[in-house]
């Protein structure tokens, strides 16, 4: 059982993970002025994360159907959030470093498929080339607006998994029909996600000749989520604490 967690915790982090990273090929392409190329390989790595789906889902709900405590299984998400929560910050504070790479990836790309390319990339020298910097982050390129409606999002993006088989886990009798509640929390995030962040993102990156308004909508939306996590984890301290004091 403990590696079944571990293959839990693990798999959902490296797809957050990836998640995250692809907003680097887009701050890539648009420094490049190659903006389709930069979306288009943003959307490869955003589907690459579903490719950790495969161990994280069967895996998750076998330890729901192994009948853990739901102790255990708020410490497991704790755990997993707490993780994720981490990488997120640190992919915002290194994102100038993240997109450096995906300009190898574009360079590469010159002569070579993208999975290639990516190889390449990975093991490439990039001191000889000349690739564009973006301004780091900082709390004054945050729009409070457009990170309340990330948070919105992505609150019910990051928890449809883990709500769904808690569910599972506290009404074992119907656990097969609420574990199939996971598209009712993915699906109100992702109307947000589909008709407000991404098309906004899109058109300031298109449309803004400055090189601050589309790079604000960027580090708001990733700092939106990260916001997420950090609501998720406070709620599971408290109930954690609450089941404790029971």
């Amino acid at each position: 059982m403990i590696l079944l967690t571990i293959i839990v915790i693990v798999s959902y982090v490296l797809l957050h993970t990836f998640e995250i990273a692809s907003f680097g090929a887009r701050v890539a392409g648009r420094l490049t002025n190659r903006s389709a190329l930069g979306t288009s390989l943003s959307q490869t790595v955003y589907m690459t994360a579903d490719f950790f789906i495969i161990f994280f889902l069967p895996t998750l709900g076998y330890i729901v159907e192994s009948g853990i405590t739901i102790h255990d299984y708020l410490t497991l998400v704790l755990i997993a959030y707490s993780l994720t929560f981490l990488v997120s910050i640190l992919i915002l504070i290194k994102l100038n470093g993240l997109q450096h790479f995906y300009q190898v990836v574009f360079i590469k790309y010159t002569d070579n498929t993208i999975p290639i390319a990516i190889l390449k990339s990975l093991v490439s020298k990039k001191t000889d080339l000349n690739l564009k910097d973006c301004e780091r982050f900082t709390f004054d390129k945050i729009i409070i607006k457009k990170s309340l409606v990330s948070f919105l999002a992505y609150i019910f993006l990051i928890t449809g998994f883990f709500n769904a088989f808690m569910l599972a886990v506290l009404f074992p009798e119907n656990r097969l029909t609420l574990s199939q509640l996971t598209a009712a929390f993915h699906g109100f995030g992702g109307v947000i996600l589909s008709f407000y962040l991404d098309p906004m993102l899109s058109r300031s990156i298109d449309t803004y000749s400055d090189n601050s308004t589309w790079l604000k909508n960027v580090y708001s939306i990733l700092f939106g989520r990260i916001l997420s996590y950090l609501a998720i984890i406070i709620a599971l301290l408290i109930f954690l604490y609450f089941l404790k004091s029971l």
